[in-house]
């Protein structure tokens, strides 16, 4: 199923997925779908948007979306994780929000069982830390404490309790990644003579996937940084180099979601792969999405699902419930993958129909039908084909998203790089606490 456009470029060979909006259309969904008249409209918008974004990257502007720098941040990191690779069974990172969960996404790939294992510590439940600091006595701990501010308040209560608590632990394997200043964080740092890497101030915890926040966890759990850099790279190379900017896949993902949102009501937006390694992937663009756009009182809420989890969960809701949805499904290509299903089990049990399956068979068939449904629904739907999940592959669809949220921050006309509201209460948390004294 194509869209109605004439040449549907953004199926490009070069690329890692391939994005397809057709059952966005009223030709394809009905009533919820969009005319080709008002997607023309955002379209333009949206093209618009891409090419102010290649003058602002070109003048250092947006310096998330500067992979010029990789090399050195990659040797940077590389110099890092063989430090907790060599002296380290078990590596805590510290962190909250964005300086944790593109390292958690990019992590998620591994497919390495040695040593040393991660751990990402993003909250302040004290049962979490309690039961994190009494099991691993006697392992050899790294740390890694993640804040651009240096003044965020969870990833000070975290950085104080775990150095303070281990005791004995060596400050070689403990690194702490903020920005320079006099900041509560570099001031811990130099207390205990902890050593500090410079978060680059241009670029919000959210988008700092391709910086040493997500490649230092990511190479610690041997992943390989490269390829994820390569894919993202190769989106942002062929989204700011193309000449036909209407055909972008992330200018056409921005242009549908705001047009729904603006013209159908269409007001959460759910990412739904069906894959277990891409589940903190969704929690990163839960973030991303979140807090790039919700601002000044417009935004879309993102929804993070898992196929073919959710089928027995929220897809009763997506399918029965309110017309307020557009529903994104990864899909990789798992026909033939995975262990076999015993013909004749499956022929005593009376499910004859899986016999010589292989479990990936299952999975994709029913990512097929589940996403056939939701369009006989009338309800828009967008896909992304992807071959595989790896590194490049997911490199390239952060690329996308953040592409995609910078462009929709500009359609909504709101600063996607601020959070003013989230700063207003970390304030108050602040107030309260000293009151308590």
């Amino acid at each position: 199923m194509k869209c109605y456009l004439s040449v549907p470029k953004w199926f490009i060979d070069s690329m890692k997925y391939q994005q397809n909006i057709s059952a966005c259309f009223s030709s394809v969904i009905g009533e919820k779908g969009l005319s080709k008249e008002i997607f023309e409209k955002y379209l333009e918008k949206a093209r618009n948007a891409l090419e102010s974004m290649k003058l602002d990257i070109d003048a250092g502007k947006l310096a998330a979306f500067d992979l010029s720098k990789n090399e050195t941040t990659l040797d940077q990191s590389k110099s890092v994780a063989s430090e907790f690779c060599e002296k380290c069974d078990l590596v805590f990172v510290l962190g909250t929000g964005g300086a944790s969960l593109s390292g958690q996404a990019l992590s998620s790939l591994s497919k390495y069982n040695g040593s040393p294992q991660i751990q990402f510590i993003d909250n302040i439940d004290p049962l979490t830390i309690d039961k994190c600091l009494s099991q691993n006595r006697t392992k050899r701990i790294g740390l890694l404490i993640i804040s651009k501010s240096g003044k965020t308040l969870e990833t000070l209560v975290q950085a104080i309790t775990f150095v303070t608590k281990l005791g004995t632990h060596d400050n070689s394997t403990t690194f702490i990644i903020t920005e320079k200043g006099d900041t509560p964080l570099n001031r811990f740092a130099l207390g205990r003579d902890i050593s500090v890497l410079e978060h680059d101030p241009k670029i919000g915890g959210r988008f700092s996937a391709f910086s040493i926040v997500g490649l230092i966890p990511a190479l610690t759990a041997g992943v390989d940084a490269e390829s994820i850099c390569l894919g993202a790279s190769e989106t942002l190379k062929n989204a700011l180099e193309t000449d036909s900017t209407g055909e972008v896949p992330a200018v056409l993902g921005a242009a549908v979601s705001i047009a729904l949102y603006r013209e159908k009501a269409i007001n959460i937006s759910v990412l739904m792969p069906y894959s277990d390694q891409l589940n903190k992937f969704t929690l990163w663009y839960r973030q991303l999405w979140a807090e790039s756009l919700g601002k000044r009182g417009v935004g879309i809420t993102p929804v993070p699902a898992m196929g073919s989890l959710d089928q027995h969960s929220q897809l009763q809701l997506y399918l029965d419930g309110p017309r307020d949805k557009m529903i994104s499904i990864i899909s990789p290509n798992y026909f033939g993958v995975g262990p076999g299903i015993d013909p004749m089990l499956s022929n005593q049990t009376g499910v004859e129909f899986l016999a010589d399956c292989t479990v990936g068979d299952v999975i994709s068939a029913e990512q097929k039908i589940t996403t056939e449904t939701i369009i006989s629904k009338g309800i828009p739907v967008r896909t992304f084909e992807i071959d595989s999940v790896d590194e490049s592959t997911v490199g390239a669809l952060m690329m996308h998203y953040m592409l995609e949220t910078v462009i929709a921050a500009r359609l909504l006309d709101v600063n996607p790089f601020n959070q003013p509201a989230v700063e207003e209460g970390k304030d108050l948390v602040r107030k309260y606490l000293r009151g308590l004294k």
